[in-house]
């Protein structure tokens, strides 16, 4: 089986082109080696980088975690500040030598010490005092709204058994008690109590929004090349770079169960933007964790470049090794190449090409051959398309000259007839106009005419049949002057307006009317002759449309030989078009190039 896989191979190595052969030596033997050499490269180097980035992002995150620890102290240390400076302002400076101060006295003293607090501590985003009637003192009034929310809320409630401890309360969003609904805080509540006597005074509500959290770590590090995330023990976000992603939980998959799982420091993930190297670092006063998030692509970008420029360095040394190739081939195969091209030419019917003979060797010879054979074949076509146009020409000449014995029986019918009826007059104009009609037709030999003197001849044609039909129409001849020295093929438009009197009017039932017009459209000369006459059946109609553009399958005589001569005179771009309606008309136009001569 092996014997028989290695002939075929070399089977189809022996019928490979001498370039490719060339080729397929050449290129093993620098490609290899580069690839080795960036695949261990890549990944020794990839390794050392993620070690690095570890190690810097467990750094990073240390320092955040300090940062976050101090912002929760600095707020823990504003509850007791107030814890006793609301005290003094409620148990101490609330009875004056003149009696009890006022309400909007006692409003005013607590709020302004609630303001004192946020300035001393701005990591404290907000304040609020709320005493044992439910009354709500707010460091601002946006905290004093839907003040009929706050009473029996869960926050007053879990602080309502507590000892006058600081109590943290989740990340949440919520309606009261926050400068903004939509805005999630941190919040830390305090009972206060008289530190005399130890009777419930209140509670102490202070703020911290998860923007003053994720701005610590947006500034630290490179955001850049990464993100964090603050997720608590059950996997919901709490904060995060990415605002719609807070107070989400995190999304089902290899990164949720990492964090809820036993402890791992760092881990290397798939996602769906591509794998992520993820460092986890506890938060212990909160229950959180601080999870750093580094796409693995931007780690290795270092290492992606120097695997570029071992690919840029192995393209360079191929190309050296494509030109030695190509210089062999030049020697070997250029000439082979370059007869296989031209008989793919002539496959493809292109005879023109000559092949270029530089030697003399056995290429030379080929090529020589080739080259006498080429032009052998061209001629043969050249005298075979002469013959043929020439056979085409006689057939249209005979289909003519059928034409003219057809319309002299009839034209002489009329003269005789006329003559019985002793009608002289009629009988010379009819006379002059077959004169006039046979002296334009034959026209000293040529075939191509003015349109002035075809109109010419077809006035005196149709003042035959005018005189002969005086019952069954009448006609109308509108054509632009500028058009009338144009060239036209002679007898181009009588063939037209006989069909027009005897399949149109005539077999119509009441007067009719032929009108003959034409202009010019650009380099076109444009013709019509139209008749209100009985119109085409359906079937006749496209048995002509196809006899017009099929030569082997033609229908009467003066369709076909105005179309094939105009053909055959100007080009297939040139021709007759036929339209009509049964029962309204018939309308064929005739398209021509404006030629004067």
């Amino acid at each position: 089986m092996q014997l028989l896989k290695r002939l075929q191979i070399t089977e189809w190595f022996r019928n490979q082109l001498i370039r490719k052969k060339i080729m397929f030596i050449y290129m093993p033997v620098v490609i290899i080696p580069l690839c080795i050499l960036g695949f261990v490269s890549y990944h020794v180097y990839t390794e050392a980088i993620v070690k690095k980035t570890v190690k810097s992002v467990s750094d990073n995150s240390t320092l955040i975690i300090t940062l976050i620890n101090g912002m929760l102290t600095n707020t823990e240390s504003a509850a007791n500040m107030l814890t006793l400076n609301l005290n003094k302002v409620i148990f101490e400076e609330r009875f004056t030598k003149d009696g009890e101060i006022s309400d909007l006295q006692l409003y005013t003293q607590i709020t302004n010490q609630l303001s004192y607090a946020l300035l001393v501590f701005p990591d404290v985003e907000s304040a609020a005092f709320i005493d044992n009637n439910n009354v709500v003192y707010g460091s601002n009034l946006a905290m004093e709204s839907n003040g009929v929310l706050v009473a029996g809320n869960r926050i007053l409630k879990r602080l309502e058994h507590t000892n006058g401890s600081n109590i943290w309360f989740p990340m949440e969003r919520r309606e009261y008690l926050v400068t903004s609904t939509e805005q999630p805080v941190l919040t830390l509540g305090k009972r206060i109590v008289n530190i005399n006597t130890g009777e419930q005074q209140g509670y102490l509500i202070l703020n911290m929004r998860e923007s003053a959290l994720s701005a610590i770590y947006r500034n630290i590090g490179s955001t850049q090349a990464g993100s964090y995330i603050i997720s608590d023990s059950n996997g919901l976000v709490v904060s995060a770079l990415e605002t719609n992603k807070v107070l989400h939980p995190l999304p089902n998959g290899e990164m949720k169960d990492w964090v809820l799982g036993p402890e791992q420091p760092n881990v290397i993930q798939p996602s769906p933007g591509g794998k992520m190297l993820l460092v986890s670092t506890d938060i212990k006063k909160l229950g959180w964790k601080l999870i750093s998030i580094v796409p693995y692509n931007r780690l290795t970008q270092d290492t992606i470049m120097i695997t570029r420029l071992i690919i840029f360095i192995g393209f360079i040394c191929s190309l050296f090794a494509i030109l030695g190739a190509g210089v062999l081939s030049q020697w070997i195969a250029k000439p082979i190449i370059s007869l296989s091209r031209q008989m793919k030419h002539v496959n493809e019917g292109n005879l023109d090409n000559q092949l270029e003979i530089t030697s003399r060797d056995e290429i030379g010879i080929l090529a020589s051959g080739f080259n006498m054979m080429m032009q052998r074949i061209k001629e043969l076509l050249q005298n075979i398309s002469a013959e043929q146009r020439k056979k085409r020409e006689y057939e249209l000449a005979l289909i003519h000259a059928q034409m003219r014995p057809h319309f002299l029986y009839n034209t002489l019918d009329v003269i005789y007839t006329l003559s019985e009826m002793g009608r002289a007059r009629d009988v010379q104009r009819t006379t002059k106009a077959l004169a006039d009609f046979y002296r334009v037709a034959l026209s000293n030999g040529k075939d191509q005419i003015t349109l002035e003197d075809e109109l010419s001849n077809v006035r005196d044609y149709l003042s035959i049949q005018r005189i002969r039909y005086s019952d069954v129409f009448d006609f109308t001849i509108d054509i632009q002057p500028e058009i009338l020295s144009c060239i036209i093929p002679k007898l181009t438009l009588q063939p037209l307006v006989e069909n027009a009197i005897y399949h149109g009017l005539k077999t119509k039932e009441s007067f009719g009317a032929l009108i003959i017009v034409g202009w010019r459209e650009g380099d076109k000369v444009i013709l019509k002759v139209k008749d209100d006459g009985a119109g085409i059946l359906p079937e006749r109609l496209q048995t002509l449309t196809t006899a017009i553009k099929d030569q082997e399958n033609q229908v009467g005589y003066g369709l076909n030989s105005v179309h094939e001569r105009i053909r055959l005179y100007f080009g297939e771009e040139y021709g007759l078009h036929i339209t009509s309606i049964l029962g309204l008309g018939t309308e064929v136009s005739i398209e021509l190039p404006y030629q004067t001569r």
